[in-house]
């Protein structure tokens, strides 16, 4: 499953929020967030997992599909975030991507996607908490 088109990132918005540098970070997983346009009363959200996590294009699809299987099921996309919309952009923690590669090495696609899920709900509910205190 993916997102509709209208609840995904476009390139352009992902190149301004990068350079804007409006960042929350949690371990494994940072998000770049700016507001939504007044208009819109939806979240648009996209996932990037960096070259730098694996070279093999399914390793990657596997973290980046556990994130979007969980907002799906959370239905982030269209839930307002603190009495607000926002652009989202999730990246993986560069920092941190040598742990998280040690703590997965060893595990099977769906302890991955297991895992992968249980981090991206803490960040993302620190993420939340962090929105509604500024």
């Amino acid at each position: 499953m993916a997102l509709e088109k209208r609840n995904r990132l476009k390139t352009k918005d992902v190149i301004f929020m990068t350079r804007r540098k409006q960042f929350f970070s949690n371990w494994y997983f940072g998000i770049f967030y700016i507001d939504q346009y007044k208009n819109l009363n939806y979240n648009q959200i996209s996932c990037h997992i960096t070259l730098k996590y694996s070279k093999r294009s399914t390793d990657r699809n596997v973290l980046k599909r556990a994130v979007i299987n969980y907002i799906l099921k959370d239905k982030v996309y269209c839930n307002a975030i603190s009495w607000k919309f926002y652009k989202i952009f999730i990246t993986l923690n560069k920092s941190k991507l040598d742990n998280l590669k040690q703590n997965i090495e060893n595990f099977d696609k769906k302890a991955i996607n297991d895992y992968t899920i249980k981090e991206f709900q803490k960040s993302f509910s620190n993420f939340k908490s962090y929105l509604w205190r500024n």
